[in-house]
Order: C-alpha cells, then structure tokens, then sequence
C-alpha cells in the first residue's frame, strides 16, 4: 500500500472540510451530548492543579479526584439547597421593589429625559417590569417548578445530564493527560511545536483568569452580602452576589451595583448614615480587590484594558446573552495570547528580517 505523504489530494481536501462542517453542525444538533463533556472538560481544566499538587506528594490521581468532585458538587448542592430558596425570595422581593425603582427615577429625572430626548425611559420601564415579575405571589420556585413538571421528558434529560458531569469530570481528570495528549495526535507534525506552544500559554492565562476572578468574586461576593447584612440593607444576599459578579466589569459593575443598592435602601427608607455606611462598603470592597485580591490572586497572567472587557461583555451579550457574557473575558484572552505568538512568530521571520536589496533601499526622508 503506497501511502502519500505529500500534499492533501483534491479529493482528501474536500473529505477534510467536509468533515469539519459535519462535526460543526453535529455540535448543534448533538448539543445536549457535547455541552456536558466541555462542561466536565472545563471543570478538570480547573481542577487539575489540585490533583497535580496530590499527585507530586505522592497520593495518586484517583484518590484526590474523588474526595475533590465530592467536596466540589457537595458545596454546590449545599448552596442549592440553603441560599438558592432565600435567594429565590431576594429576586421576587427585588422584582416588587423596581416599580418602586422607576417611580422614583421617573420623578427626578423623567422630566429631564422627556425634555432632551422626547420621551420618559422609566415611565416605560414601569409598564414593563410588571410581565418581568413570577405570577405565583405564595412561592416565587412555584412557576419554574410547573414550567419542568410541564415537559416531563425534558426534566429527565437535564437531570441525566446534570448527572452525568460528576462522572465525565472524573474519568477525564483521570486521564487528563493522556486525553490531551491523543488530541495533540490530530495537529499535523509540522505545526506541533506551535499548537504545544500555544496551548501551554492558554494553559497558563486561562487557568490563573479564570480560577482568579471566580475566587475574586466569590470573596466579593461574600463580603458584600455580610457587610450588607451588618449595615441593615435588605435583600443582602442576593446584592451581595450581584455585587461581586458585576465587579467582572470594570468601574462600571461597581459603580452599578452600588447605585442599585442605594436606591433600594433608599426606598426602604434608608437614612443618611445607612446611605453613608453602603457606600463605604463598596469603597473597602473596591480598595481590598484592586490593592490586595487582584494583584494576588489573579496577578498579571493577563493584562487587558477596562475597555477592551467593557466591549467584549457588550458584544457577548449582544450575541449570545447570558453565556456570551460568561464567555467575553475567556475569549478576550485567548484572542490576545493568539495574538501575541502570531505577532511573535511573524516579526521573527525571515520575511520581516529579510533586508531589502542594496541597491533598492532608500531612506525614510528621500521617499517623502
């Protein structure tokens, strides 16, 4: 048999393509298959570090990634069965509050807004936020809890999935390597240095992004909603986890969630020392993340501009909502460190080294 191992035949090169755009649209249709593997994938990705640190004093993978996946998934139900329920209530209260809200705005600033612009934004607001709010006013779980009893079928199928990721997260952890070593088999050789290269860097400003501001922000998080609670404010919790997710977006999250926080309390009936009191708790909660969590924990794995998030969460929540939003820092920064070794490798060639003919060079100063 007579194997040609030169360039990919016409045919060989339509089979390529072709494959790649099933695979693709298999990604659409099978997602319900494939959304739970990258899920598992992304949490051994995260977790890995742990099991490495184990396995270099001598206890083994197996071990460490089972008591690990049961102290992990036995947070995360804890947390769903303790604060989902209060926070639950939180969100129904909050949806009560925000006519509130749009009166108020619509009192001290509609007038202004329907001077310069021709129309009153919170008056509107006000007749939408009504269809926003739970109809079940006993238990605001009651209609998401009729909405999975409704598809039967469906249910059963999240709940196989949700399932499913404890164990696709434990046999890939297992084999993380050897997994990550098969794909490598993929790359074709010529370009297995540069996607090692690449990998190994995404590797390193992924994990440190990504570990760093979900740590960063669940210490914001909590101690937005203690030092809420201690103040007096009320829908603590669920402001404290808003504050310390919206803290992903820099000054205007802060600046967001403090003025959220400020006009419920003040609605409430918050007086000036409580208004003062907020406001110094967003201010320590600033001061503490940019001088000691920040630097520490996330360090300097990745600079990126305030800017260049800001507009990454627009145009990721432009495009796919929710998820876009949770995907807008990873892609950013996956897009730049790309950048940065395509950068590399082009000023490191010998066609940006090549020096031009001495006859045909001519100075900056004769060309102008």
């Amino acid at each position: 048999m007579i194997i040609n191992r030169g360039k990919l035949s016409v045919t060989q090169q339509r089979l390529l393509v072709g494959g790649i755009a099933l695979f693709l649209v298999s990604l659409y249709f099978l997602r319900v298959i494939y959304i739970p593997i990258f899920i598992a994938y992304f949490l051994a990705f995260l977790l890995n570090p742990i099991v490495r640190w184990f396995e270099r004093r001598g206890f083994g993978r197996v071990g460490p990634i089972f008591l690990l996946l049961i102290l992990f998934f036995a947070v995360l139900a804890s947390f769903a069965l303790f604060m989902v329920p209060k926070i639950l209530v939180q969100v129904r209260e909050l949806f009560q509050r925000l006519p509130l809200l749009m009166d108020f705005l619509s009192d001290r600033i509609g007038p202004h807004s329907l001077k310069y612009f021709g129309y009153d934004v919170f008056a509107q607001w006000k007749d939408v936020l009504p269809t926003l709010a739970p109809e079940n006013t006993a238990y605001p779980a009651v209609g998401l809890l009729e909405s999975v009893l409704a598809g039967t079928a469906r249910a059963l199928s999240a709940v196989l999935t949700v399932m499913m990721i404890p164990i696709l997260t434990f046999y890939i952890l297992k084999d993380y390597y050897v997994l990550n070593e098969k794909l490598l088999l993929l790359v074709p050789r010529r370009f297995l240095a540069d996607v090692k290269e690449v990998m190994r860097r995404l590797s390193i400003v992924l994990g440190g992004l990504i570990r760093g501001q979900f740590l960063v922000c669940a210490i914001l998080a909590a101690f937005y909603s203690v030092a809420l609670s201690a103040v007096g404010v009320d829908m603590a919790l669920l402001l404290g986890i808003l504050s310390g997710l919206m803290n992903l977006v820099p000054f205007v999250g802060p600046l967001a969630s403090l003025a959220l926080t400020l006009f419920l309390a003040v609605l409430n009936g918050a007086q000036i020392t409580q208004s003062i009191a907020i406001v110094g708790v967003y201010l320590v909660a600033n001061l503490v993340d940019n001088t000691l969590l920040t630097p520490k924990i996330v360090g300097r794995t990745m600079v990126i501009s305030p800017l260049t998030i800001i507009l990454a969460f627009l145009a990721g929540g432009e495009l796919l909502g929710f998820l876009g939003i949770l995907l807008a820092l990873p892609i950013i920064a996956m897009v730049k460190v790309l950048a940065g070794f395509l950068a590399e490798r082009y000023f490191a060639s010998s066609y940006y080294n090549e020096e031009a003919p001495l006859e045909g060079r001519q100075s900056l100063s004769d060309q102008l």
